[in-house]
C-alpha cells in the first residue's frame, strides 16, 4: 500500500461550508459537558488555553452563545481546538458513526471495531486514499438531507485514517 498522507484536524475548514461549521461548533459546546471523562478533560483544558474574553474569567463563564463564536473563529486558525471540537462532534454523533461503521464492515471495508477520539484527533486521511469507503459514504449521505448528509460525510473523515493503523 502507498504511504497515505494523514491531515490535521484544521484541514477539515476547506471541507466545510460556514454553516455546517456554526453546527459542529455547537455540537460540541453543547455535548462537552456531557462527553466521557477523559474526552471533556482533553477539550475543556484546550478550550481554557484558547479561548479568553475581556471580562470573564475563564472559558466556562463566558455564555455559550458567546463563547460559540469565538470558537467558531479559532476552530479555523487552531489545529488543537479543532481536534478537540471534531472529537466532541463525533462522541455526540456515535450513531452515525456507528452506522457508518456497520455499512462498511458489510462491504468488506475493514472498520475497526474499536476507533475512538484518542486514535481518531491523529487525523483523516482523503476520500481517494480510501476509494471503496468514500464511494460507501457518499452513496449513504446522498440519501440524506441536510444536515444528516453532512454528518455521513464527517464521519468518514473521522473513521478514514482507521483504515491505515494496524
Amino acid at each position: 500500500m502507498t504511504e497515505t498522507n494523514v491531515l490535521q484536524w484544521i484541514a477539515v475548514n476547506e471541507m466545510m461550508d460556514d454553516e455546517y461549521r456554526h453546527l459542529v461548533v455547537a455540537d460540541a459546546l453543547s455535548y462537552y459537558p456531557k462527553a466521557s471523562p477523559e474526552l471533556n478533560k482533553f477539550a475543556l483544558d484546550i478550550l481554557k488555553k484558547t479561548i479568553h474574553m475581556n471580562g470573564f474569567r475563564s472559558f466556562q463563564s463566558i455564555p455559550p452563545h458567546i463563547a460559540k463564536m469565538q470558537v467558531i473563529k479559532e476552530f479555523k486558525i487552531n489545529d488543537q481546538l479543532a481536534t478537540a471540537i471534531i472529537c466532541l462532534w463525533a462522541e455526540k454523533q456515535h450513531e452515525i458513526i456507528e452506522t457508518l461503521s456497520n455499512a462498511a464492515r458489510e462491504a468488506n471495508i475493514p472498520i475497526p471495531e474499536t476507533w475512538d477520539w484518542h486514535e481518531a484527533r491523529l487525523g483523516f486521511v482523503q476520500g481517494e486514499d480510501t476509494p471503496d469507503f468514500d464511494k460507501l459514504a457518499t452513496t449513504l449521505a446522498a440519501q440524506k438531507t441536510k444536515p444528516e448528509s453532512d454528518h455521513y460525510l464527517l464521519a468518514a473523515l473521522w473513521l478514514s485514517n482507521s483504515l491505515f493503523v494496524e
